[in-house]
């Protein structure tokens, strides 16, 4: 039989899946998932580079295994990079996107960043690639002259495996350095103190080397949330989409990108789907603070219990988005002094909590009609916290919509959907 690997990194877990066509239907199980950490490197927040790279090679191997032939597609979370030399060497460990240097390079482009937003379509956020690249030259100028090639996370690994070198689309679109048109912009680049690779961003669908036996590596929406909003599809102009896991992107498909004021305002961001239409979508929240709170608060049930115990009278609410949330030593002691007190109990934390994310999400539904010129009737949900129905039913009455079920795994099923359809 032949089939597909779908490998889907996460920022603090990893895992694969198998999935294969079976009378036409899209049948698919989850073979692995293991916790991934962070960790302190030079001064820096760092990724387990290495580890991720091996993840990699045992769903390949477990590929080879299960399936006479078989693709393997890679996504992750956007941004993140690595730095390679003309001998195709990794020059340092990629950063983690929460590392607190990039505040400062966010900082020095306040005077352009209604000009970015005009060339990119791109959110204004410290973690972006621009970000990212203007830090890791303060650090080490040389590092620009080092460096043959840098590439983004999914590229990179894809890379390392198989020796051949690309700028996928989806992930490409989260960088701030990509313009309107799909094709790198040399005014962000400039910005950045950056040379323009010599590579174009590029559609998902291609083919690239072995990576095991009777494995060969397939580009994807290598984006988790271009594979997620895959697998969420059919999608109509009255249908936003949700996919929440430790971040929330809530947004809506369109033919191109929306770069007016109100976009900027609102720090929407225009990402692209797997066949180069545009992700019109605001980066939220998601239960990065819930599960920091459930681990700290030692709640001896799971995160949807919990949630499910929640206080809904509780009236305090935390601004998730709050900078001092981003990568605290203590969510609790962040939160409560955002809260300015200490909750009573559990289910007061979990009331507060659960509101304030849907209320937060909810929040930003009005803006996106506004944008879109859209009159949205559902709203529907992937990612597996959807499937909490104390979350779902709050949401609905704060939202105002319908809300659809999508899958819980639908970054998995978009993954695995693009490489067998393609294949």
């Amino acid at each position: 039989m032949n089939g597909a690997i779908a490998v889907d990194l996460g920022a603090s877990s990893a895992r694969f899946a198998a999935g294969w066509l079976e009378d036409g239907e899209l049948k698919y199980e989850i073979i692995e998932q293991v916790p991934h950490q962070t960790r302190t490197e030079n001064g820096r927040i760092v990724w387990d580079f290495q580890a991720l790279v091996a993840f990699v090679k045992r769903a390949a191997e477990y590929g080879s295994s299960r399936f006479g032939r078989a693709t393997l597609g890679i996504d992750a979370w956007g941004v993140d990079h690595g730095f390679l030399d003309r001998q195709g060497n990794l020059l340092q460990t990629p950063v983690c996107y929460r590392d607190p240097s990039h505040e400062a390079a966010f900082e020095s482009l306040a005077p352009n960043r209604n000009e970015l937003y005009r060339l990119t379509g791109i959110q204004h956020q410290p973690f972006n690639t621009i970000c990212q690249l203007i830090a890791r030259r303060a650090e080490n100028p040389n590092l620009v002259h080092d460096t043959h090639r840098w590439l983004l996370l999914p590229d990179l690994i894809g890379y390392l495996l198989t020796g051949q070198a690309q700028y996928e689309l989806s992930e490409a679109s989260t960088t701030q350095l990509m313009g309107l048109d799909n094709e790198w912009s040399e005014e962000a680049f400039n910005l950045a103190g950056w040379p323009v690779p010599d590579l174009q961003p590029s559609l998902a669908g291609h083919i690239g080397g072995y990576i095991a036996d009777g494995v060969r590596l397939m580009s994807v929406g290598s984006h988790d949330t271009a594979s997620a909003v895959l697998g969420l599809e059919p999608l109509d102009e009255t249908s936003a989409f949700l996919n929440i896991g430790t971040w929330s992107l809530m947004g809506t498909v369109i033919p191109a990108p929306i770069v007016t004021d109100a976009a900027r305002m609102g720090n929407f961001t225009n990402e692209r789907t797997v066949d180069g239409k545009v992700r019109f979508l605001k980066n939220v929240p998601g239960f990065w603070v819930v599960n920091r709170l459930h681990a700290e608060l030692n709640i001896p049930v799971s995160v949807p219990d919990w949630i499910a115990s929640a206080n809904l009278g509780a009236t305090a609410r935390i601004d998730l988005n709050a900078p001092e949330l981003f990568n605290p030593d203590s969510m609790l002691e962040a939160c409560i002094a955002l809260i300015g007190k200490k909750p009573e109990n559990a289910e007061t934390w979990a009331g507060i909590a659960l509101l304030s994310l849907v209320e937060g999400i909810a929040e930003h539904i009005p803006a996106l009609a506004e944008c879109t010129g859209r009159e949205f009737k559902s709203l529907r949900l992937g990612g597996g916290p959807s499937r909490s129905a104390a979350f779902r039913e709050q949401l609905q009455a704060r939202a105002g919509l319908s809300i659809e079920l999508g899958p819980s795994e639908a970054t998995i099923v978009g993954n695995l959907r693009f490489q067998l359809k393609s294949a």
